[in-house]
């Protein structure tokens, strides 16, 4: 086990890496109802849920396993989610194909190059699909909002693959920065695409949207690429290249 690794090797070697790696980091960070995130380090807790198992037999590997000082906590494993309910029955680690998890790696390896006391955080990384089609069957919006948040059930989405992560930045004293809106929030505000219009009104502070750009910013250079409507979603690849490379994860 590799304490706090960080991506500077190759690619090649990187990928042998995540193939040979047996031991997985299990240390866990509790969901707070505020802005902030703690490691409970003295317990460290080991999924055991039949999600985590399919998972690992999936080839899907715990981005701790690479790199622990990326944080982790899933909103769709707890009651902090737009359903208030906990979707992924006991899973709380963030599992991802390897290549994938060495882009996230790579994003966390330049945020710490800019700023030593920040840490990546996960808020949703592979999503499988029965999950995605819960989630739009009991969200309680008309379709034609829905489809700006989630995809459709008869779509699949990049998150199907873990080919695309939640994620944000925690700061200093483990405390999430402030990214204009909360994670998950079903609104304009939360739109990259709208971002010039909240600026020059005001409801989008200078602060957050510097802390967006930053994100941004390292996520697009490690290889993803982020979207118009949600500031927290990056994309590894395009749907043609996930269904070729990883294997949907239903």
């Amino acid at each position: 086990m590799l304490k706090g690794f960080q991506i500077t090797i190759l690619p090649l070697i990187l990928i042998w890496f995540c193939r040979c790696t047996s031991s997985v980091n299990t240390s866990k960070i509790e969901p707070r109802t505020n802005n902030s995130v703690t490691a409970n380090a003295k317990n460290p807790d080991k999924d055991t849920s039949f999600l985590e198992k399919h998972l690992i037999q999936k080839n899907l590997i715990n981005i701790h396993s690479l790199d622990t000082n990326i944080r982790v906590v899933l909103h769709y494993a707890t009651d902090q989610n737009f359903l208030h309910k906990p979707l992924y029955n006991g899973l709380t680690q963030c599992y991802l194909p390897c290549e994938v998890a060495i882009k996230l790696c790579n994003a966390q390896y330049y945020l710490h190059e800019k700023f030593p006391d920040y840490n990546i955080i996960v808020f949703d990384a592979v999503r499988p699909l029965h999950i995605q089609k819960k989630m739009w069957e009991e969200l309680d919006l008309p379709s034609s909002e829905k489809i700006n948040y989630l995809a459709h059930p008869d779509d699949i989405s990049l998150h199907n693959y873990g080919a695309a992560v939640d994620v944000g930045i925690i700061g200093q004293n483990d405390v999430l920065l402030d990214m204009g809106s909360p994670f998950d929030h079903f609104g304009e505000l939360s739109e990259p695409k709208l971002e010039k219009q909240f600026s020059e009104s005001g409801q989008l502070l200078p602060c957050a949207l510097n802390n967006r750009l930053l994100l941004r910013k390292v996520m697009e250079r490690a290889g993803f690429t982020s979207i118009t409507s949600e500031w927290w979603h990056f994309n590894s690849s395009s749907k043609l290249m996930a269904s070729k490379k990883f294997e949907l994860i239903e």
